[in-house]
């Protein structure tokens, strides 16, 4: 039976292999990954528009498409029509490029905007004239361009500017990747929407939110009685895959049909504990502190229902595979939103739950040949099987640390990690003497385990004054000039704990003229966490919200009162950032769904906070 069902797999790959190439053209060039050597018009390749956002100020943006870059210095502005003059143009930092051309170059990458200034205000419309080029990595060089926009009056709110006699025109608003999945789901056929969210699962397969589910389905493996061979390991890498993949399917669908994530639910202190204390238990067990042992009645039913389905663990892993996705996996991201809030306005459950169930598969690939080199290279007996099960025990317990730092001060899950570190250390021989007739392994053992003990020590250390950076743990102890340097800081968002809260914060920040940042936070949402730790303290996303109000929206207890906020703001699980201009219209094509790191993201919100603001 099992080799049939093999069959049917590569029967069904073989099958897919067409779709999949027939898709790739169209989602190649959507995902800008290649796909097209030709080169783009310069009307595609630097996309160009301008707003005036007072009397005397102007942006001006290029939505440079991927592989494509500006010249920094052939960039200037002049106004022709002689009202003023331009008293100053701001640009971003570029990067410097060995061009064939031009030899050594300050060259700007991605969406780059400008921010020109005039040296009066100028109440009538006017003719502002944009001079820029750029080339492509690919060896093309563009001529120069120059743009006239005719820019309206200013009347107190942003205007755009039209082109005028130009080869450039004025593009719509830019587009994210959950922008650009939720158009493809209303308007693309079939196999590019299967292939796109296959694409964009694989980029998810890579992202923390699926790390602990390694050492799950690897410790599902290695701790099956009854593997002989790879094709064993493949068919329960395969159940553990499809399960995550058909609860992911029927998740999303019910989130989107209901407004609410049913896996926010299942994020509160006492779940998450409870498959913590659940590794736990598990890891003892591997390192042998005592038997998982199972009332003798019990035991008898499953040894039944094992020779029944040749094998006793498909049940097992595909349980595993549905605890997997509704405890571990409740993380957001813009495919994942793209789907839900498709399914939402549309209605459509069947192409959102199998866009969805695609998704799924695309981000278990990663895990089913994981799992299947699992099988088929772990030993399956010998005494090195004690060592094999030790060490999955470690990751057992990695992955219940996981869980629980989330809800646990940070410096104490940095002391955790500590602790492990050092139980690591010591199994390795850390501490263990060795002799002159000692062989490399024990050598090379105590070697692992030495850095393993001086960095849980460092960890520990670290932990005691107040750091919650596990590669540099010793950041809080630094000097300078004589006083101590703690970690950069996130900044301080106020917090909004309901509807009408949040309405009063933005109506009193519109008529302030202050833009307004939305954080949608919870304790046990990873991407919340790492833009907490990583994305926020940064120096440069701390400028790019210096002008801004900040305000967070804590749905960590996910009560009534929560779910009333998230449904409010269009949000089925955090997290989400959201910006309002100074007017108090959302900038809803920059909205931010899941995790963006310090660069992108304040690229992101100099752009979103700079529209409707007076600078």
């Amino acid at each position: 039976m099992q080799t049939r069902f093999f069959r049917a797999q590569v029967l069904l790959c073989l099958l897919l292999l067409p779709l999949l190439a027939h898709a790739q053209s169209g989602l190649s060039q959507w995902l800008g990954i290649g796909g097209n050597d030709d080169p783009l018009p310069v009307t595609e390749a630097f996309p160009l528009s301008v707003e005036r956002i007072a009397p005397d100020a102007a942006t001006v943006q290029w939505d440079t498409r991927k592989a494509y870059y500006l010249y920094k210095d052939k960039i200037r502005f002049e106004l022709p029509g002689g009202e003023a003059e331009i008293a100053d143009s701001r640009l971003p930092s570029g990067e410097i490029k060995d061009d064939p051309y031009f030899g050594p170059m300050e060259v700007l990458y991605g969406p780059v905007q400008a921010h020109v200034q005039f040296d009066r205000p100028i109440d009538d419309e006017l003719l502002l004239r944009v001079h820029y080029q750029g080339c492509a990595d690919a060896g093309l060089c563009y001529p120069p361009e120059q743009t006239d926009f005719q820019l309206a009056a200013f009347t107190g709110s942003s205007t755009s500017g039209n082109a005028v006699g130009s080869t450039v025109a004025t593009p719509p608003a830019p587009q994210d990747e959950g922008m650009r999945l939720s158009t493809l789901l209303a308007e693309g056929s079939l196999p590019l929407i299967l292939g796109a969210f296959f694409a964009a699962g694989l980029l998810l397969a890579f992202t923390a939110c699926l790390y602990p589910m390694i050492p799950i389905l690897s410790g599902l493996i290695a701790g099956d009685r009854h593997r002989k061979s790879g094709l064993r390991a493949f068919l329960l890498s395969l159940t553990y895959v499809e399960a995550t993949a058909i609860t992911y399917a029927l998740a999303g669908v019910a989130a989107g049909l209901s407004g609410v994530a049913i896996q926010a639910d299942l994020q509160n202190p006492w779940v998450l504990g409870s498959f913590a204390a659940l590794f736990v238990l598990l890891a003892l067990g591997m390192f042998g502190v005592y038997e998982l042992q199972m009332p003798s009645a019990w035991q008898s039913r499953i040894d039944a229902l094992s020779r029944n389905q040749r094998g006793g663990t498909f049940i097992g892993v595909a349980i595993m595979g549905v605890l997997s996705t509704l405890i571990v996996g409740a993380c957001s991201g813009p495919a994942l939103i793209a789907a839900l809030a498709f399914i939402s306005s549309t209605g459509d459950a069947w192409l959102g739950g199998l866009a969805l169930f695609t998704l799924a598969n695309g981000m278990g690939l990663p895990l089913l040949l994981i799992g299947t080199a699992a099988g088929k290279w772990l030993p399956r007996s010998g005494p090195w099987m004690t060592a094999v099960r030790q060490v999955f025990g470690v990751l057992f317990l990695a992955v219940a640390l996981w869980m629980v730092e989330r809800l646990i001060p940070s410096h104490i899950a940095l002391a955790l990690w500590g602790v492990l570190l050092l139980g690591c250390a010591v199994f390795l021989g850390a501490l263990d003497h060795l002799t002159s007739e000692s062989d490399a392994l024990p050598r090379l053992r105590k070697a692992g385990g030495l850095v393993l003990l001086i960095w849980g020590a460092l960890l520990l250390l670290g932990a005691a004054a107040g750091s919650n950076n596990f590669w540099q743990p010793l950041t809080a102890l630094r000097v300078s000039d004589g006083a101590a340097v703690a970690n950069n800081a996130a900044p301080r968002f106020e917090p909004v704990a309901s509807l009408p809260e949040l309405e009063r914060a933005l109506t009193a920040a519109r008529q302030a003229g202050q833009p307004v940042v939305v954080d949608v936070y919870a304790d046990w949402c990873v991407y919340c966490v790492q833009l907490e730790r990583e994305t926020f303290p940064d120096p440069a996303v701390q400028q790019s919200l210096a002008q801004a109000r900040l305000l967070r929206i804590d749905v960590t207890a996910m009560n009534e009162s929560d779910k009333a906020l998230l449904q409010s703001l269009d949000v089925f699980l955090p997290p989400a950032v959201i910006f309002y201009g100074a007017d108090g219209t959302e900038r809803r094509q920059y909205r931010v769904a899941g995790f963006l790191p310090p660069d992108e993201f304040a690229s992101r919100a100099r752009r979103a906070l700079a529209q409707g603001t007076s600078i």
